[in-house]
């Protein structure tokens, strides 16, 4: 070996042994010399242009081989390369090489072109094994594979026939450390020919500033005793190994082992180093193209997945739904999606204690990247707690800050591994001298593998960082139609207040009005409470009604019914209605609701309602111009004479309909009774198919007197005027405002029975129901939102009662005997 300080090309290092091999007498007639001065021109020319090459490569370029015309030296391959301005040039006796001349590139395309045709990895790799043996005639040749863990496996080999085989045996990391591997790296070709070389210091060994010179890419760089009794001990006096490479990363390598010294050709040499250039590309797009497959198949199932989910309807909702799309993705044995707190599984997985250690374990990493492992209980410890269940995840996070995840599991999968000898002994002490030498033991070392997984693809992890993109998107998405919809219901909301607002408004006038003019028609503040009670129950009656149908019409004969069961139990006897099925819109609703309440509390206080015998007609019909028609006849009541003086209630049937709806009104008074006709005008009433139903029921009316009744309503008006209607009745009431005051009451006193407001404030009254049942105790629903209020089922046969609370109904309906 020569090193030439470069750019003046001055001698500055050589081995020991270069002045015998030039011819000359020692050392000091090669130091400080001009190269020009120690080797042929033609030579140096040639390793000038190939030191340009090596420069540019980074690796060490060889030349074919030549005569030097050194007597000592002979026929030569000669190698170069350039490190830390040195330019090295190594000369290699061709003559005593075992294997002939060859053209690198011709051998090459040949070796290539048999791979070719291999259908897998596999059979790829075997290929390679057979024809680096063909070419270089070493006894066995392996393809030795790097893992995850740092150990290696021989995925192929060729070998002579009577050798044990080293296939599917692993080594541990020991065997190859991490120094070792850095240099395969760099140098891509290593040939060591004998075991029993005899080493030649470097001289001088520092350089000038006192470094060590970087021997790291020469091809006669010695070996390491600790490596040259490593391959003793294996029997292997000859070695070649040439990297293989996955980009800048180091794959695996193929090493050739024979059990006598072997030197090969610089040709042999070039052109193995040429192939194992060739197969990297090779083995590196194949695998490529095998994750490509697999990714392209998954990103198609991935885009079904994202086209079947919609904002609303996603894994993070169901979980259970979208599982078996996400198994097909990334194969797997359960899966748990930890997403706002809350936590859903499918299959196999850890038990819960298990899965938030797990989830808080993420958390804590703070990683936007998906965090994957086949052997959780090495960064878990407690896993191994249920290893047997689950020893693999895949986590993916989904959210901006790393705390909700999509996580995979995968099932422990017990291997036996066989390793070429026992991977817990990669060394012992040797008794001469202390030092550490490595095993002798290369015999079969199986060992049972448990609290691992099958492991992760590499194609696995690249659908998983693009499902974690996608998941991302979809979160995205959700929050722009959550927005959207926010805004959407904001602006419902607004137009409903201002509704709302004008609804009120109005109701309030017109209570406002009812309560002036029944003011100045009032005989006594009794009667004046009175009807005033009774007028507002009749608009809240028609409000109800309206509130059903989404304030849109209601039907006629409902009405009528409603208002004359208020008076009399025996309706169909006593208040014949006749026409057809017709359904009025909320203002014409509104309007006759208010006519017919005063129509039926004049008969009932002077007209056929006061006396037994009497009888209303009340009959409709639709006129050709779509008109309703409607008419009221009194018969069989007392004498009927003319008022001496003009009542509020009186207004109200004469004026509402003519004013409201601009239509009219006609009333008489005959000897029979009060004789009335209505005319409605068009699009205000609507007639509908005809529905036959049965007569009302009698009801039962409950005696309140001497009861103790528990009141639990959140509004404080509404639960005195209840209390007082309750307590006129006869009955003790005890308000309570929440459910805690109600069971408070409860456990203080008893009753006979209980009303139950459903919508408290901030709560239901439900749970409060369930506990009444338990105790046994009868209690009704009331509520003032109609019949759009939800109950659940189990409460189905509890009757219902609407607010604001009026006696008759309150007596109708509680269950008290």
């Amino acid at each position: 070996m020569i090193a030439c300080a470069l750019p003046a090309w001055i001698v500055s290092h050589v081995s020991a042994n270069a002045p015998a091999a030039l011819g000359l007498n020692g050392i000091e007639e090669l130091i400080g010399q001009p190269l020009a001065a120690v080797l042929p021109a033609q030579l140096i020319h040639d390793a000038r242009n190939a030191l340009q090459v090596a420069m540019i490569s980074g690796t060490p370029e060889r030349l074919p081989a030549r005569e030097t015309d050194l007597a000592a030296l002979g026929r030569c391959d000669v190698a170069v390369h350039a490190q830390d301005n040195l330019a090295f040039i190594e000369l290699t006796s061709s003559d005593i090489a075992d294997t002939g001349l060859v053209d690198p590139s011709t051998l090459v395309r040949a070796m290539i072109g048999s791979l070719k045709r291999s259908p897998n990895i596999p059979r790829f790799l075997a290929l390679a094994a057979q024809q680096v043996r063909s070419v270089t005639g070493y006894d066995r040749v392996m393809v030795y594979k790097f893992l995850e863990d740092g150990s290696g496996e021989v995925a192929a080999e060729a070998l002579r026939g009577d050798l044990s085989p080293y296939l599917g045996l692993r080594y541990p990391e020991s065997d190859i450390p991490a120094q070792a591997r850095a240099l395969y790296k760099r140098q891509f070709l290593r040939l060591i020919p004998d075991i029993d070389y005899v080493p030649s210091p470097l001289v001088p060994a520092l350089r000038a500033d006192g470094s060590p010179v970087d021997l790291g890419l020469a091809t006669l760089r010695s070996v390491s005793p600790l490596h040259i009794e490593y391959l003793r001990n294996m029997g292997t006096l000859g070695t070649l190994t040439v990297s293989i490479m996955r980009g800048t990363e180091l794959w695996g390598l193929i090493a050739c082992h024979h059990d006598a010294p072997r030197r090969l050709s610089g040709s042999v040499c070039a052109a193995i180093e040429l192939f194992g250039q060739v197969l990297s590309i090779q083995l590196e797009a194949r695998e490529q193209e095998e994750t490509l497959r697999y990714t392209a198949r998954s990103r198609e199932l991935l885009d079904t997945l994202l086209a079947t989910m919609a904002p609303e309807d996603t894994i993070f909702d169901n979980l259970a739904k979208f599982s078996d799309q996400l198994r097909a993705m990334i194969p797997c044995d359960g899966l748990a999606v930890w997403s706002d707190g809350k936590l859903q599984t499918v299959g196999d997985v850890p038990p819960e204690e298990g899965l938030v250690e797990i989830i808080r374990f993420l958390a804590a990493r703070g990683d936007g990247s998906a965090f994957v492992t086949d052997h959780l209980a090495s960064s878990l410890p407690n896993a191994h707690k249920h290893a047997e269940a689950v020893a693999g995840v895949l986590a993916i996070p989904f959210s901006r800050l790393p705390a909700d995840f999509v996580l995979l599991f995968r099932r422990e999968l017990v291997r036996t591994l066989t390793w070429g000898g026992n991977p817990n002994k990669p060394a012992e002490p040797n008794a001469a001298g202390g030092r550490i030498s490595p095993r002798k033991s290369f015999e079969a070392w199986s060992e049972l593998v448990r609290g691992r997984s099958a492991p992760w693809l590499e194609g696995e992890r690249q659908i998983a960082d693009a499902l974690r993109i996608s998941l991302l998107e979809v979160i995205l998405r959700r929050a722009d139609m959550i927005h959207r919809e926010r805004v959407a219901a904001q602006e419902k909301q607004a137009i409903l207040i201002a509704e709302l607002n004008h609804r009120v408004k109005n109701i309030l006038a017109v209570i406002s009005s009812l309560v002036r003019q029944s003011r100045s028609s009032a005989t006594s503040v009794e009667s004046f409470t009175l009807d005033i009670e009774r007028r507002v129950r009749a608009l809240s009656f028609a409000h109800d009604q309206l509130i059903q149908s989404g304030w849109r019409s209601a039907p006629l004969r409902q009405l009528l019914e409603a208002e004359a069961l208020a008076w009399t139990s025996n309706v169909r006897e006593r208040v014949i209605l006749s026409g057809p099925e017709v359904k009025l819109d909320a203002r014409a609703y509104q309007a006759l609701a208010l006519v017919v309440h005063e129509l039926m509390t004049n008969a009932a206080k002077y007209g056929a309602l006061s006396v037994p015998a009497g009888r209303i007609a009340i009959a409709w019909s639709m006129l050709p111009s779509g008109a309703l028609e409607l008419s009221w006849a009194e018969r069989n009541g007392p004498r009927v004479e003319k008022p001496t003086r003009r009542g509020f209630g009186s207004t109200v049937i004469e004026q509402t309909i003519p004013f409201e709806l601009k239509g009219e009104a006609h009333l008489a008074l005959n000897a029979e009774g009060l004789r009335a006709t209505f005319r409605l005008p068009p699009g205000h009433a609507t007639e509908i198919a005809w529905r036959e139903e049965a007569a009302p029921l009698p009801r039962v009316v409950a005696n309140l007197r001497g009861k103790r009744l528990l009141l639990v309503e959140d509004s404080m008006m509404i639960a005195l005027d209840a209390q007082t209607t309750l307590e006129g009745a006869g009955a003790t009431v005890e308000v309570a405002a929440s459910v805690l005051d109600a069971r408070r009451s409860l456990s203080l006193m008893a009753f006979d029975a209980a009303i139950l407001d459903v919508n408290l404030f901030g709560e239901t009254s439900f749970e409060l129901a369930d506990h009444l049942k338990q105790l046994g105790m009868p209690f009704i629903f009331a509520t003032g939102y109609g019949e759009g209020v939800f109950i659940p089922d189990r409460f189905a046969d509890v009757a219902i009662i609407p607010k604001p609370y009026e006696e008759r109904s309150l007596r109708e309906t509680l269950p008290v005997a």
